[in-house]
């Protein structure tokens, strides 16, 4: 039991001496020794004072003293022409008396004078130590505070401190969630592109790319078409071949067919265009929306529709205003959804 008491014991003082030695600032410690030699200082020179002070009574009596003394022999001379033999010996007895408590005052006095010059000459030797030592403090105190701002320093560049492992931390947790996001993105462009997710931009179901392979390709499929009905000699008259497209800037919209503008709307949607291009880039999701509406009401009422007789390839594809900014922003061109160009052929 005194075993397991004993260690019980050495644990806890050795525990309090490490938190002790951790709480130690050793210029708080040094500025306490600096004030305690300053508070001895006082002590001592308070001394001085009241060593001076009690010599200074010890004086006064002594110089009183001594005036009796002198009277008591003029009072002796006096009693014996009296025939007064008993006053005599009594003011001969006063003056012994008072001869006594001269000397014993002055051997106080001399005493308290050996004192005091004792704890002047301490108080001198005190005056100068504490001096030194306050020379020594600051010393010692700068280069503690330059040797603490090594540490940190040092610390820092090896990312050893608290601080700095945090951040390397949070550096490294970022990195790690890029390469993931990174990782994630190029996915999704892999399985987009193959065909295994679907293309959710398109309000139709119908793919974009697909779209535009068909209209680049339906001129090929009308030229052979009638010129197999000329070889059979079906008598049908040959489809009309694509002439050239009427002046105008031709818009499809994406579920809604195909539109044709004149100069004065192709300006105004080539500005809306400038707008979005800005809403995207400041991911504002509600404007991005707004301004694609625009877009699709000024070329639906404004613009002149296409029919099916008529075969051109569209300028501009605009998408429906329910996709996202990310997709909107897939579809853009360099300079937009609107590709800088004179409206014509």
């Amino acid at each position: 039991m005194a075993g397991t008491l004993g260690r019980i014991s050495s644990i806890f003082k050795a525990k309090m001496n490490a938190t002790l030695d951790a709480a130690e600032n050793p210029n708080e410690m040094i500025d306490y020794s600096y004030d305690q030699m300053l508070e001895q200082q006082r002590k001592v020179r308070a001394g001085i004072v009241d060593v001076a002070a009690a010599k200074a009574r010890l004086q006064m009596q002594l110089e009183h003293i001594q005036q009796d003394s002198g009277k008591f022999d003029a009072q002796a001379s006096q009693a014996l022409a009296a025939n007064r033999e008993d006053l005599a010996r009594l003011a001969l007895s006063r003056k012994a008396d008072a001869a006594r408590q001269l000397q014993s005052l002055q051997t106080q006095i001399a005493a308290l004078q050996t004192q005091q010059e004792q704890l002047q000459a301490g108080s001198q030797r005190l005056d100068e130590k504490i001096q030194s030592f306050n020379t020594h403090k600051e010393t010692i105190k700068a280069q503690y505070s330059a040797s603490q701002a090594q540490v940190r320093i040092s610390e820092a560049a090896s990312g050893l401190s608290e601080e700095m492992a945090d951040v390397n931390a949070a550096i490294q947790r970022a990195g790690d969630k890029t390469e993931a996001m990174q990782a994630r993105a190029n996915a999704l462009g892999e399985l987009t592109a193959a065909g295994t997710l679907p293309d959710l931009m398109s309000s139709s179901g119908d793919d974009l790319q697909a779209q535009l392979d068909q209209i680049s390709s339906s001129s090929d499929v009308d030229a052979e078409l009638a010129e197999l009905k000329a070889k059979l000699g079906q008598g049908a008259p040959a489809p009309k071949q694509l002439a050239a497209p009427a002046p105008g800037l031709v818009v499809r919209v994406q579920g809604s067919g195909q539109y044709r503008l004149a100069q004065a709307e192709a300006d105004e949607l080539h500005a809306l265009d400038h707008q979005l291009t800005d809403a995207v880039s400041a991911n504002d999701s509600t404007k991005v929306h707004a301004l694609l509406g625009q877009m699709i009401a000024l070329v639906q009422t404004r613009g002149k529709s296409i029919g099916g007789a008529e075969v051109v390839t569209s300028q501009v594809i605009l998408p429906p205003d329910s996709v996202t900014v990310e997709e909107v922003h897939a579809l853009m061109h360099e300079h937009g959804l609107v590709e800088e160009s004179t409206p014509g052929v």
